[in-house]
């Protein structure tokens, strides 16, 4: 794998990898405060995934990204190998 490549595949996982943090999003907007019935969650605001804790964070990254990621190299890496 030569070098062009190997920099892509790290610009795709550093593209993907900071999307996901432990934030807030709301639930089933609009949020009370904008007068609709969806509540203000704790977790991932890019995924809308919930949880509380940066165990659980750890957990979506190595459960829900990591796959991700790795779908996009291989897809770089069989666009290359063509």
């Amino acid at each position: 794998m030569d070098r062009a490549v190997k920099e892509k595949i790290l610009a795709a996982a550093k593209a993907e990898l900071p999307k996901h943090s432990l934030g807030n999003f709301v639930d089933d907007p609009p949020s009370i405060a904008e007068g609709g019935k969806g509540v203000v969650v704790s977790g991932c605001p890019a995924c809308s995934k919930a949880f509380g804790t940066v165990n659980q964070l750890m957990h979506h990254l190595a459960d829900d990204v990591m796959p991700t990621i790795l779908r996009k190299v291989f897809a770089i890496a069989n666009e290359t190998t063509r």
